[in-house]
């Protein structure tokens, strides 16, 4: 037997489990599964004012109270299944006022099992005997396992005042968001969930459209007659106020992040609209009595929220991945009943644990001392200790709250990567990398292959739409061959890195061997490198040329995110409908024939990727390397990212979206990576012409966030900015 113990901020050690005897008044029970909860996450990074290592966390768990005599006589009929139990987390004091109120989940002595006591990941635990609730047998225990969360939603609704049919928005469509839109159904409400990230809603597609709650990015409707706070983000709460209707009720449910503010002119409105506000902490014991009946009838439903089943050694690896809120629920099973456990239904977007770049395949492939592998390793993901003052910093300008849009996203985001609160872009280099395709032999374009080097000269001598742009925005530029069929002669702002003259067909046989992949990619990261080293730089965009691009980046998007190769293959250089259909044939039969692993970023380049691809993917790596910003340009530059995102996912807060391109696999690529583009100009030229534009866009919002006076500053009363 084993149990899991944080010894210190993000140190959860898997140890023996030593005998254990339960003192009076409380029982020694075995752990059947417990849910990781984000706060058990939480605590593992940041640890708890009232947490002292060591400590086992855990607080949403299954038990069955421990029977060392349980059939023990041979020969005997089998003892029934002894009965199962959800576990109230708190112990209260029984005295003080809030108890004899009833209301125990704000005594004034309250312990938490898992902060003040060991709580379940083990394969036992002692709890207070008055703490367990009995469960019925034919409970599924995994889903008893959401008793507590449900108790936290029972006792948010007890506070407030509803009809039937009355309106609900709930922000966040994270566990909490979709439980509590789920028992806003069971009461007769009509919930309308807010989530602002697609690729969390693509995750969780499976469970709107089974229960048929509706969940939509924003929207213009207000007057609600109740809206929930079920996520973080202190804007949420701020939206909550703006969007309840008169004599209507927020509900402060989810706790928001610390030291933001909240403009008072908000709190105005629930003056003005006699709203009410109510706070909701935790739950009582009888909320989670109330849960269980809910549990049995809503047990399809809840059985849709569970990412996956797991063995308990797994916790450890889980919990980062439990911070980012982007899972739903794991769950720890101690009952050993098969090596994979038990399956629960699959959502419409499994994430399974993507490899680390410090696998030791990678360092095989590689070796430790490589420039591929100094790289990766030297990528640290952005930190948010300036988070919360960036935003108040923005927030405090002499506007409307977030009147800037995308221009205050981008302000926010530059002072993360630099580590500062006055961001500054000194130097902004663009580069574009060109090669040509062997698939182009399979007549995937619309233009011959001999269009890559005819664009690179055009590149060379000025006359290309990028050439124009980079020159207006005060961007270095320089072209890159990585492996255009072309010769090219001596040129200052032409750097040769060419690995062959065109891929492969990688239709009948991969792009390139994986020693031109390994070379393709530091080759990038070489690029990037030198121009640092000379100059340091802030800001880079990345373009690329090269006929029959377009094939080879929907490939990998189609690998990477899981679409269809009919949903990913777009026009590219512009071929005609039937050009199109056969197109996306070529890509099916590409798919099928390589089965590339979607993990494994090195694998794909490798097999359906091109040399410019691989060049961008590796520029990437390098700048998030030096903490430069990495602006994206078309499908083929986000390809590229996704690559490089699949090689190592710490890069995505360096990244930026510069446009939305026309071709229809790029927005899965970006909801892949959680990226929003900054223009929307309905281009498809590539070159990095929209990345162009965004880093100057970038470069202004730098510029605002310095340079633009705050309230205080200008001598302006927040007043007279309502919202």
């Amino acid at each position: 037997m084993i149990k899991m113990v944080l010894t210190g901020l993000e140190r959860l050690e898997v140890t023996p489990l030593l005998p254990l005897e339960a003192p009076k008044g409380k029982v020694l029970t075995n752990v059947l599964c417990c849910a990781i909860c984000r706060t058990d996450a939480k605590m593992w990074e940041q640890g708890h004012r009232d947490l002292i290592f060591p400590r086992v966390l855990g607080h949403e768990m299954v038990v069955q109270i421990f029977n060392p005599k349980k059939n023990q006589a041979q020969g005997q009929e089998a003892n029934p299944e002894p009965a199962s139990y959800i576990v109230w987390p708190g112990k209260s004091c029984g005295r003080c006022k809030y108890c004899s109120k009833h209301q125990e989940n704000l005594c004034e002595e309250m312990e938490i099992t898992g902060f003040h006591s060991d709580g379940g990941f083990a394969h036992q635990v002692i709890l207070p005997e008055e703490s367990l609730i009995p469960l019925p047998k034919n409970m599924d225990i995994h889903v008893a396992c959401f008793a507590e969360p449900v108790g936290c939603v029972i006792n948010a609704f007890e506070k407030l005042a509803f009809e039937k049919q009355d309106r609900l928005l709930i922000y966040g469509a994270g566990t909490m968001g979709l439980i509590t839109a789920l028992y806003a159904k069971h009461v007769g409400l009509d919930p309308l969930i807010i989530e602002k990230h697609e690729n969390k809603i693509r995750r969780v597609k499976d469970f709107l459209e089974y229960t048929k709650i509706s969940c939509v990015k924003e929207t213009m409707e207000n007057n609600f007659d109740i809206v929930i706070n079920a996520c973080p983000d202190y804007i949420a709460l701020c939206q909550a106020i703006t969007k309840v209707d008169k004599g209507g009720s927020v509900s402060f449910f989810s706790g928001i992040t610390k030291n933001e503010h909240v403009e008072t002119n908000l709190l105005n409105l629930i003056h003005y609209k006699e709203a009410s506000l109510t706070g909701a902490y935790g739950m009582k014991k009888s909320d989670m009595e109330l849960a269980v009946p809910f549990m049995q009838v809503h047990e399809k439903q809840l059985k849709r929220l569970i990412q996956e089943v797991v063995p308990p050694e797994q916790a450890p690896n889980l919990l980062p991945r439990v911070l980012t809120g982007q899972s739903l629920k794991f769950i720890l099973d101690f009952t050993d009943r098969s090596p994979n456990r038990i399956k629960t239904p699959p959502l419409s977007s499994p994430e399974p644990p993507r490899p680390s770049p410090h696998h030791p395949n990678f360092m095989e492939a590689f070796g430790k001392q490589s420039l591929c592998c100094r790289v990766i390793q030297a990528i640290s993901p952005l930190s948010d200790i300036l988070l919360s003052d960036a935003r108040a910093k923005m927030d405090d300008k002499s506007k409307p709250l977030g009147a800037l849009g995308r221009i205050e996203t981008l302000g926010i985001q530059m002072s993360q990567i630099q580590n500062s609160l006055t961001p500054a872009i000194h130097q902004k280099n663009l580069f574009v990398f060109a090669g040509d395709h062997g698939i182009t032999e399979e007549g995937v374009s619309a233009f011959p292959s001999e269009v890559t080097g005819q664009m690179v000269e055009n590149f060379l001598n000025g006359g290309a739409a990028i050439n124009v742009l980079c020159d207006h925005y005060n961007i270095d530029m320089k072209v890159v061959d990585m492996g255009v069929i072309k010769k090219f002669s001596p040129h200052p702002d032409l750097i040769i890195a060419k690995v062959a003259r065109g891929t492969r067909n990688f239709a009948i046989e991969d792009a390139m061997t994986s020693p031109q992949m390994s070379r393709a990619l530091e080759r990038g990261m070489e690029i990037f490198l030198s121009a640092h080293a000379k100059n340091p730089i802030q800001m880079v965009g990345l373009g690329e040329m090269g006929i029959g691009n377009t094939t080879s980046a929907s490939a990998i998007i189609s690998v990477i995110t899981g679409i269809s190769p009919g949903q990913a293959t777009g026009r590219g250089t512009g071929v005609d409908n039937k050009g199109l259909e056969h197109k996306t044939k070529v890509i099916e039969r590409v798919l099928a024939f390589h089965r590339p692993n979607p993990f494994n970023g090195f694998e794909i380049l490798q097999k359906i990727g091109g040399f410019e691809i691989a060049g961008i993917a590796g520029a990437i790596l390098a700048a998030a390397s030096k903490g430069c910003a990495v602006v994206l340009d078309g499908v083929i530059s986000t390809a590229a990212g996704l690559v490089a995102h699949t090689i190592n996912p710490d890069i995505q807060g360096y990244l930026i979206s510069g446009h939305k391109s026309v071709e229809q696999a790029q927005n899965a690529a970006l909801s892949h990576m959680n990226l929003t583009p900054v223009i929307d100009f309905n281009m498809r030229l590539g070159e990095g012409t929209g990345a162009a534009m965004a880093m100057d866009a970038t470069d202004a919002a730098c510029k605002i966030m310095v340079q633009m006076a705050s309230f205080d500053e200008a001598k302006i009363s927040r007043t007279s900015v309502s919202a």
